[in-house]
């Protein structure tokens, strides 16, 4: 499952779209009993990086990754079993 390049309209910022998109995701993914979830975006994005750390993703690798600009990288493992987005 991927997301890529997620980006909102300045006017459809602030609302909560992309956390409902991403906690959308996490329940398609518990649907297919995926486990874990990746994503990175560029360092200078401190509010996705926020937004991701906000709803339990944690940072795993900090640092180029195909070119110079530097990426974070992060990752929430999911439990299929008992997880469940409300």
């Amino acid at each position: 499952m991927e997301i890529f390049s997620l980006w909102n309209h300045p006017n459809y910022r602030r609302l909560g779209l992309a956390t409902q998109l991403k906690l959308k995701l996490e329940e398609e993914a518990d649907y297919h009993k995926v486990n874990l979830i990746y994503t990175h975006t560029e360092e200078k994005n401190q509010h996705v990086i926020e937004l991701n750390k906000k709803i339990g993703y944690q940072e795993v690798r900090r640092g180029p990754i195909w070119d110079d600009v530097i990426r974070v990288s992060l990752i929430k493992p999911l439990t299929f079993f008992n997880y469940r987005v409300r």
